[in-house]
């Protein structure tokens, strides 16, 4: 089986399979956030904002501000990406690919893209999921101005994406690393192990010191602070290469282990 039908074959399993559901809860968990703010049972404030009013990437900046800072965002896809390898292998359903392929990295590296693909869609569900919600519920209300560009709190529509965008990146590296720790771990202990690199990786990237600004997520919250963009746009670009060169080494290291692995 090539790299190309692992990825069919398991976005096609994913679309069918129950458990994928988890990865829509971001959009229901959205939908109940605007419906508490929109009938006053959720307060949601911003720093800055004269008007009291919100458009809709500032309420898109504090809806993930909500879901990413509890974790809620990185566990299910931790969670998800342990069903994905960890899972399958626990329960000996990682069998059925290797019958079919001749190469065990083609598997790995088919599984690992397929697990990014359905998380990055789980994401921009949640994002469309949340503009249109604002439209339909905040918008036209006395909390909303029905403009899409930011404008509270010094934001800047750029600045709102950017910062989203590199809180995402670092995932590429802790679902790699939970592909990693599934062929030493049982699921359990897997999903608690990556949620404590997450949990890490996040606390250190909020710190200012010098290791923090290796993480993607640190050059996010700079953004989110007010910095020029073109005084750290090289250090951003850095920090997101050597993610994306640390994810690959964990792949290539990964495959090496799972091709020595007995799988029973």
């Amino acid at each position: 089986m090539q790299f190309t039908n692992v990825i069919k074959s398991e976005l096609y399993k994913n679309f069918c399979r129950k458990s994928t559901c988890i990865l829509l809860i971001p959009v229901l968990l959205s939908f109940l956030i605007t419906l508490g703010f929109r009938t006053g049972a959720v307060s949601l404030s911003m720093t800055g904002n004269s008007s009291e009013t919100l458009s809709c990437m500032d309420y898109l900046f504090m809806n993930w501000m909500v879901l990413s800072s509890s974790g809620i965002i990185g566990l299910l896809f931790l969670l998800f990406a342990v069903f994905q390898f960890s899972g399958e292998i626990e329960r000996g359903q990682i069998k059925f690919f290797l019958l079919r392929s001749h190469s065990r990295a083609g598997v790995l590296f088919g599984k690992y893209f397929s697990t990014v693909i359905v998380s990055a869609l789980s994401a921009a569900f949640a994002f469309a999921g949340t503009v249109f919600f604002y439209y339909m519920m905040i918008g036209s209300s006395s909390q909303g101005n029905g403009s899409f560009a930011a404008s509270a709190g010094g934001l800047t529509t750029g600045g709102v994406l950017g910062y989203i965008g590199l809180s995402l990146i670092p995932f590429f590296l802790w679902i790699a690393l939970s592909f990693l720790l599934g062929l030493y771990f049982g699921p359990f202990v897997t999903f608690v192990l990556s949620a404590v690199f997450l949990y890490g990786g996040n606390y250190i990237s909020a710190q200012d010191m010098t290791v923090s600004r290796l993480f993607p997520s640190y050059w996010g919250n700079q953004l989110l602070l007010g910095s020029p963009s073109s005084d750290h746009l090289l250090p951003a670009l850095g920090s997101v290469l050597l993610t994306l060169v640390l994810t690959v080494i964990i792949l290539i290291f990964t495959s090496w282990r799972f091709n020595k692995t007995g799988i029973r």
